[in-house]
């Protein structure tokens, strides 16, 4: 009797050891840790199983907010492996889940798109575009020059004037204390004056 004990509790302990093994991982990987704001990013890992039409939940988390969202669900092809776009509007951390298996987090940062039109001279329009509303913040007009160096000029308003040396390289910029904590820091491309 005591020997049928003892084969039970051993089989019992190699049934549970090998169900434990065979529990699910999953692995996710973005394309980009950053992004600039409207350009998607693609996700992508892989079901352990190596199971084949399996559906695999995307769950993103916003800058802002504490509550995950199912953003999307992906079925697995071959050896498992997934991939997915999505395309964030400001920070986001993205996780996938399986039956009782999650992912580890993978955050990406959005960069705003910052543009810089000459209008005439010294004279310029400054253009943010974010999924969130950066009104108020403060952008900076660098100078890039080869002589004596020009003090930026700090932009409360979209249209401004700006006194700046002829062909002098211009360009926007929003710092990340003035863009945070959702958005990095970006800069416009650069212009002559």
């Amino acid at each position: 009797m005591t020997k049928i004990l003892v084969l039970v509790t051993i089989a019992g302990a190699a049934l549970a050891a090998a169900a434990a093994a065979a529990a699910p991982t999953l692995t996710l990987a973005a394309s980009a840790r950053s992004v600039d704001y409207g350009k998607p990013v693609v996700l992508s890992g892989a079901l352990s199983t190596q199971k084949t039409n399996q559906s695999i939940s995307l769950e993103s988390t916003e800058c802002g907010s504490t509550k995950a969202v199912k953003t999307a669900t992906v079925k697995t092809a071959a050896a498992g492996a997934y991939t997915t776009a999505s395309t964030p509007i400001a920070g986001t951390s993205y996780q996938v889940t399986y039956k009782n298996a999650t992912s580890p987090v993978v955050a990406v940062t959005v960069r705003p798109l910052l543009q810089l039109i000459r209008v005439a001279r010294g004279s310029y329009t400054a253009k943010v575009t974010a999924g969130r509303s950066l009104k108020g913040k403060r952008l900076i007009l660098a100078t890039e020059t080869v002589g004596p160096a020009t003090k930026p000029v700090v932009v409360d308003s979209v249209s401004f004037r700006a006194k700046v040396p002829a062909k002098t390289r211009v360009r926007m910029l929003i710092t990340a204390a003035q863009a945070g904590p959702c958005y990095l820091g970006a800069s416009s491309t650069v212009l002559r004056a």
